[in-house]
């Protein structure tokens, strides 16, 4: 209820205030005013005037167009809104408000045109001028489709940018750009409205974005120096104009999630019988005596008639909606847009979540002086998560007995003969010896026996997700401010091409977190439970803060051909950050979850500060709209690194030509609008290396010396570290050629990429003679590159009733690490390896031979200890000195393929007809292999758990009982050979998962505003779904999952991606 209450009123606030700051606008509609004669001025970006433009009465029949020098003059009512078009510009609305005069009003030009203005690095370029690899999300296609975070904007829409998500309400993306270029964090850095914000961005809401543009290449992002090594993601958000009368817009939707049945094909109660009782027999394991042979039929079935779909049981259908409010408008000299929103995902999983609630209130001003331009933005955010990581339930289980997996796993792997609910268990002590002790055992969930089910070791995810408790709340404030000083204006200098600015830009953001982890004791068998001395409440606070000073100077000045800009500044950053956590174990019941109402206390706390001083400099030079060149430099000094080592250089350089600029070129104007090459280099910093991590550690008392005999106890460092940890670097080369089609109806981009990083921090192992606590030590050790290709295009045609618009974009990575330091070859992680000369995270593990048909298969094959008829056979590749030994084991280990996908692609389509329209957004990757973990448990030939149902053919053989003759090998619940050969991670294990996704279909109509009166305009109802299907040959949930680093393609039970339906309404009034 309270929140609701925040809403409403932070709602009511924003429309009083809204009303308070123009009254005569809001309600300007209800009296109406005497006729005056306005006249003004229609001038461009630039300031130039427009012939030809149309002025006319919003809502009346009167208009003029403007003379040679953009001037007009109209009699009008005194509260009249003004309507202003001129062809290849945006059309503005401007409020008289009963001046008779109106100061330049200037319009934009439209987004499809070359003239487009982009945001870049404390700046802005023509799109036509840039000459670093600068991708530009189309704002119209973000404005047409519902989005719920907003890094999943850029799915599919920029080449070399991957999105992955494991599907959890709140979830953050994992964002990729141009590959993997460390072996740390890859995020890109977020930059909004000019302010650095870090690598997440969750908390922000989609409906306040404007603007999306993704710098790629060092030319681009060197500005950003030491935090761009990774791209820059720059985001402007929603704006008022001038002399626009209030505006509120309204939008919002309701959806349903659900988690498609069938990915997976798991056997019933009487499948499973079926299976775990041949498993016992070729394991030599008494069956359990819940499985009972009817001797009738020869097939064993489950004692009682349990048959429980844990699919069902598990998963509902998750409902999302979202809000948001939009207020916005100006006066001559100011403009405001004040925004509220809330969105809340209710999750798919039944129990206590994982669910997602977030509300955001946003204020942007700005106000014009005489020569100085001021702008403010406060964001509050507000958001609170319930059960977020069940996806990896490790983190649940401090102290645990036995086996907790993660509730997706659970669900799918748990013996359809156990019950999801059972009223008996809430006490079992007659049961369950373990639960001797216990007032509430397993809270009326199922439950399994030793006797009756086998020896498994598994939880009831119903249970899990119940009483297992996380929580997170977040609180984040950002405030920024600017100004921006026409010097020469101050000084009395009036010059129309050449300019001088001075600006100074704050802000200040803290954000609060408040974590909470409960872990009460219950039982699941004499394996699995959690014991009451083990129970443990978590409480823990997080702050951090972040504060930022910039100084920049701008010059800008056109002297007949030549067009000159020039940047100069300084920045300070400085992040403190505060944790506290405090645990308690062992409560009495009732429960009261204070911690200090635990049996045992325990408490720790971390503070650090992190500091980054920069020094910025660009030259942008423009010949005729002909030659370009930049050049940009940056000097970083962090508090990451050692003192002598702090400061780090990061220059660029980039020209372009404007081919179809030149007298000579062969092919009219009209049919090619731009033809542009381009090239740049430059190099960029990565000191995200972690705090204080070049000081080594001292331990107290933990060594003995003797002096003069005398035993005496002391410290000496434990922890051996690398005190010239320096930056990661990366040098990047781009080459790019930029074409503009049929008066810019088509649009295509072509890029080559090289990505160079050096000095990558890399976990070098330490000799055991070192006498130190750790075994390996960060240094700069390591190198890789990344390159490929890029290509985009889009077709446009908006001149008939019926417009489209169409985009693709294809790209390439190949990725290569280089070195990994002092001799180190390969590093291996479980079933991958990362090899010198090859690209990292590569699947590792033996080469699947098919599978022994008979004793004669066996005796003729490369020795397998232990193997059996109807086992797989693997090839005898290699042995201790390199060469084939006869006898298959851990040398014999090759690489299988790779999980990082070779080729990305995005296609979209925009249609309008007639208020009608409708937007389609796929992409997909080619080229690359997963190995998904519940899949290959589900195809297990080892344990009890459940199996997919194409296991029941296994242990099939000839009638003469020589001849395997099934395509599954044989299957056990124990492993008695030296190996588990059925199970080796072998090609078996992987699957080819190219795809291509539908992500998001949405259709729309555009009511006609006079159905409406006056007062509500703008009014759309819209209908979209997403996630809808997915065309692939893998069989598992979010085949586009990312994995590690070093676990490319390695998709461990990763939360679903929801399909999602959902139905909403946009207007303004």
């Amino acid at each position: 209820m309270k929140k609701q209450l925040f809403f409403f009123s932070m709602l009511g606030l924003c429309g009083l205030g809204g009303a308070v700051m123009y009254p005569a606008t809001s309600f300007a509609a209800i009296a109406q005013s005497p006729t005056i004669k306005v006249s003004g001025q229609v001038v461009d970006e630039h300031g130039e005037p427009l012939l030809g433009a149309t002025i006319r009465v919003k809502d009346g029949q009167n208009g003029t167009t403007t003379d040679l020098d953009g001037n007009f003059q109209l009699e009008v009512p005194g509260n009249s809104v003004l309507l202003i078009s001129y062809v290849g510009y945006k059309e503005r609305e401007v409020a008289v408000r009963n001046r008779a005069y109106i100061e330049a009003i200037q319009l934009e030009t439209d987004d499809l045109m070359l003239e487009q203005v982009v945001v870049v690095g404390y700046g802005t370029q023509k799109k036509s001028d840039l000459t670093g690899s600068v991708a530009v999300v189309d704002a119209e296609a973000l404005k047409q489709v519902s989005h719920s975070n907003i890094s999943s904007m850029l799915e599919g829409k920029v080449p070399g940018v991957q999105i992955t998500s494991d599907g959890q309400p709140g979830a953050d993306p994992t964002v990729r750009i141009r590959g993997i270029g460390s072996f740390g964090d890859t995020s890109p850095l977020y930059v909004i409205d000019g302010v650095p914000v870090g690598t997440s961005i969750r908390d922000f809401s989609s409906n306040d974005i404007e603007t999306i543009q993704v710098l790629k290449d060092a030319s681009a992002a060197a500005i950003y120096g030491s935090r761009a090594a990774n791209g820059v993601v720059i985001i402007t958000t929603k704006r008022g104009q001038k002399d626009q009368p209030l505006k509120v817009d309204y939008n919002g939707y309701f959806g349903a999630d659900y988690i498609p049945k069938g990915v997976y094909n798991v056997m019933n109660s009487d499948q499973y019988s079926q299976y775990i009782s041949q498993a016992c027999i070729n394991s030599d394991t008494p069956i359990p005596s819940g499985y009972i042979l009817d001797s009738a039929t020869g097939k064993y079935h489950f004692q009682d008639d349990t048959n429980t779909d844990w699919f069902d049981e598990v998963f509902k259908t998750g409902i999302r909606q979202n809000h948001n409010v939009n207020l916005s408008g100006g006066s001559a000299h100011n403009t405001y847009n004040v925004a509220l929103d809330y969105f809340n995902q209710r999750g798919t999983l039944e129990g206590a979540g994982p669910n997602y609630e977030r509300f955001t209130a946003r204020v942007n001003n700005s106000m014009d002086t005489k020569f100085i331009k001021f702008q403010t933005s406060l964001v509050y955010s507000h958001s609170d998560q319930d059960n977020m990581g069940l996806s990896n339930a490790s983190e649940y289980v401090q102290g645990l007995y036995g086996d907790v997996s993660n509730v997706l796993r659970s669900t799918l792997l748990m013996l359809p003969t156990i019950k999801a609910y059972d009223p008996s268990t809430w006490v079992l002590d007659d049961k369950v010896g373990i639960a001797n002790g216990f007032n509430y055992d397993a809270y009326g969930f199922g439950v399994y026996y030793d006797t009756v089910h086998g020896d498994i070791s598994a939880s009831n995810p119903l249970l899990i997700n119940k009483l297992l408790q996380r929580n997170t709340r977040v609180d984040r404030l950002l405030g920024t401010a600017s100004a921006d000083v026409d010097l020469l204006k101050m000084f009395g200098i009036e010059s129309k091409n050449h300019k001088l600015n001075y600006k100074i830009n704050l802000s200040y953001s803290k954000t609060h977190c408040k974590d909470f982890t409960w872990i009460p004791s219950w039982v699941q068998s004499n394996r699995v439970y959690l014991a009451k001395s083990n129970e443990r409440l978590t409480k823990g606070s997080r702050d951090y803060s972040d504060a930022l000073i910039e100084n920049v100077l701008t010059y800008d000045g056109t002297m007949g051909k030549h067009h000159l800009n020039i940047i100069a500044g300084q920045t300070y950053q400085e992040e403190n950050t505060d944790l506290l956590t405090g645990w308690g174990i062992n409560f009495t019941e009732p429960y009261f979850l204070q911690l200090q109402n635990a049996a045992d206390t325990y408490s720790e706390s971390y503070e650090y500060k992190h500091a980054i001083l920069s020094y910025i400099g660009r030259v942008n030079y423009n010949y005729d709209d002909r030659y370009l060149f930049s050049a940009t430099v940056r000097r970083d000094a962090s508090s990451r690194l050692s003192k002598g080592i702090r400061w780090g250089t990061f220059p660029s350089v980039s020209i372009g030509w404007r081919f179809d600029k030149e007298n000579f070129f062969p092919i009219s104007r009209d049919i090619v609008n731009m033809f542009k090459v381009r090239a740049s280099y430059g190099e960029l910093g990565n000191e995200n290396i972690g705090e204080y991590m070049y000081q080594a550690v001292m331990m107290r008392n933990n060594m003995t010396y003797n002096f003069n005999n005398s035993v005496i106890t002391g410290s000496a460092v434990s922890t051996f570290v690398d005190n010239n940890l320096t930056w990661e670097k990366k040098k990047t080369y781009n080459a790019g050629v930029d074409l503009a089609l049929f008066n810019n109806r088509l649009e295509f981009t072509a890029e080559w990429y090289k990505n160079t990083s050096k000095d990558l921090l890399y976990a070098v192992p330490v000799p055991e003679q070192a006498g130190v606590s750790n075994t390996t030590v960060t240094m700069n050790a390591a190198s890789m590159d990344n390159s490929g290709f890029e290509f985009s295009a889009t077709y446009r045609n908006m001149d008939h009733d019926f417009k489209y618009e169409v985009s693709a974009n294809l790209s390439t990575l190949k990725n290569r690490v280089t070195s990994l330091g002092f001799g180190n070859d390969s590093y291996i992680s479980g079933s991958y390896i990362t090899k010198v000369g090859e690209e990292i995270g590569q699947f590792y593990g033996w080469v699947y031979e098919g599978i022994a048909r008979t004793q004669e298969d066996l005796d003729n094959h490369a020795v397998q200890e232990g193997a059996n008829v109807g086992d797989c056979l693997y090839k005898d590749v290699s042995g201790p000195d390199g060469t084939p030994d006869g006898k298959v084991d851990s040398y014999d280990q090759v690489v299988l393929g790779s999980g990082l996908p070779k080729m990305n692609f995005g296609l979209s389509a925009r249609f309008e007809y007639k208020g009608f329209d409708l937007s389609v957004s796929t992409y997909g990757a080619l080229n690359y292999h997963v190995s998904d973990d519940i899949y290959n448990s589900l195809n297990s030939c080892y344990s009890w758990s459940n199996k997919d149902v194409a296991m029941l053919d296994a242990n099939r053989f000839s009638e003469d009982g020589l001849t395997y003759i099934s395509d599954v090998p044989r299957t056990y619940v124990t492993n008695s050979a030296s190996l588990a050969w059925n199970d080796l991670f072998s090609s078996r294990k992987i699957q080819n998962a190219a795809y291509w996704k539908i992500a998001n279909v949405e259709l729309g109509y555009n009511f006609p505003d006079k159905w409406f009166g006056k007062y509500i305009s703008d009014v759309r109802f819209y209908v979209s779904a997403q996630n809808l299907h997915t065309f692939t040959g893998y069989k598992g949930y979010n085949v586009d999952y990312a994995g590690g680093t070093f676990t490319p393609g390695y998709n461990f039970c990763s939360f679903p991606t929801a399909r999602t339906f959902m139905c909403g309404v946009h207007f303004t009034f």
